[in-house]
């Protein structure tokens, strides 16, 4: 939990600098500093949430005493680890996005590109 109150808290920290830092620099009081407060405020909201939501939870990857092996729960399978796949679904993504911003054809391609390799790579994980 300290690592995940940590990331959101330097997180919102960074958004307030960048926002702070923002509107003096553009001179703008508008979109973008209103958007990096707001994700600013969110972020610290989620750290405020994720503190309040655990502090009595007992949750057992925070025992010390249990190894990672009793911590891990339930086997979820097996997954491979020397594929491609992963860098490809990447390159989909990729697609898709910039699809989205210039080329609807680009961002089809993108998406049926992903779903063949989500098809393979579960294949491929099946198999193993």
């Amino acid at each position: 939990m300290r690592s995940f109150v940590a990331m959101f808290g330097c997180s919102a920290g960074f958004g307030a600098v960048v926002a702070i830092a923002y509107f003096f620099i553009a001179h703008e009081e508008g979109a973008g500093t209103a958007l990096l407060g707001f994700m600013a405020a969110a972020l610290s909201f989620a750290t405020l949430y994720a503190v309040a939501a655990e502090r009595d939870a007992n949750l057992e990857g925070d025992n010390p005493d249990q190894t990672n092996a009793q911590s891990a729960g339930e086997d979820l399978g097996v997954f491979t680890t020397e594929t491609s796949y992963p860098i490809l679904i990447a390159f989909a993504t990729l697609a898709i996005l910039t699809g989205a911003l210039w080329s609807p054809l680009l961002a089809v391609a993108g998406f049926i590109g992903m779903l063949l390799c989500l098809w393979r790579l579960g294949a491929e994980s099946a198999r193993a």
